[in-house]
């Protein structure tokens, strides 16, 4: 029932939700949708530092600092396009952390630097880093477009996966631990469909996705794997810390990792594989 849910979510309030952020508030670079993807980022982050401190360590800034990456995007494509200011802003988080392990440390005699360090560097990274891609696509010409071909693309997979692997993942199950209810029935189709949708923009719309059925069967089925990928990487960490979701404040969903993890682990692969054939 909760897959159900989940995807009743996705269609009746997510979906027109993107659609109205797009396509009626395309002011200064869809600036709506990208403070959209920053409040993600911040929940995301905060959900994130909340798994990370399952065994009781007490992390850096990073509970609250999750927009930050998103937003030195938007700021650097919008106002400084010849500055590399969300590496930057990357670096700084990271030297900062590494600096403030020095005092932090002391109280435990520097036993716990190494495990504290890398949980909060990768706090910095995920969601944030990898949400700050979806940022790019609103400076792209054809924003809108390439913004919503995203989605659909990831949650096509998503839901056709639901739906092959109910259909015909009974005997198939359990190829991957880290998700047993998984089928290789549900992988195909989560990667077929998007790839299918992929081969057909370029024919049906190729004044924008100016490219060929092949990079565009490339750009589905590429992007649909990667955010298998999320969605798996993100349960090896509710795995690691032991719980079900990675929070509470969608109902019938779970947390805002739960409902992003393939989509913010898909953004970088799409927006590069954009680039790769030449938009």
């Amino acid at each position: 029932m909760k897959g159900i849910t989940k995807r009743l979510i996705t269609a009746f309030v997510a979906i027109p939700l993107l659609i109205v952020l797009v396509v009626c508030l395309p002011h200064a670079n869809y600036l709506a949708f990208c403070i959209f993807i920053m409040a993600l980022a911040v929940l995301g982050s905060m959900e994130m530092h909340s798994l990370l401190s399952k065994d009781k360590e007490k992390l850096l800034f990073t509970s609250y600092s999750g927009a930050l990456l998103p937003l030195a995007q938007y700021v650097q494509f919008r106002y400084f396009p010849e500055t590399e200011l969300t590496f930057y802003t990357l670096m700084f988080l990271i030297g900062l952390t590494l600096f403030l392990e020095i005092f932090t440390g002391a109280k435990d005699n520097f036993a716990g630097t190494w495990e504290r360090n890398s949980k909060t560097v990768l706090n910095i990274i995920y969601p944030g880093l990898f949400a700050s891609f979806i940022i790019r696509l609103a400076f792209m010409q054809h924003a809108a477009w390439f913004i919503l071909f995203f989605f659909l693309l990831v949650f096509s997979s998503d839901t056709f996966a639901y739906f092959f692997g109910m259909a015909l993942g009974r005997n198939n199950k359990g190829v991957i631990k880290v998700s047993p209810n998984k089928s290789i029935a549900g992988f195909i189709g989560g990667l077929l469909v998007p790839a299918i949708f992929g081969s057909l923009s370029s024919v049906l719309f190729p004044e924008v996705f100016a490219y060929s059925i092949v990079d565009g069967f490339i750009l589905g089925i590429g992007t649909a794997a990667l955010g298998v990928v999320g969605d798996l990487i993100e349960s090896s960490f509710k795995r690691s810390a032991e719980v079900k979701d990675s929070g509470t404040l969608i109902p019938g969903r779970g947390g805002i990792l739960d409902s992003v993890d393939s989509i913010i682990m898909a953004a970088p692969v799409y927006v590069a594989l954009l680039m790769f054939v030449g938009l």
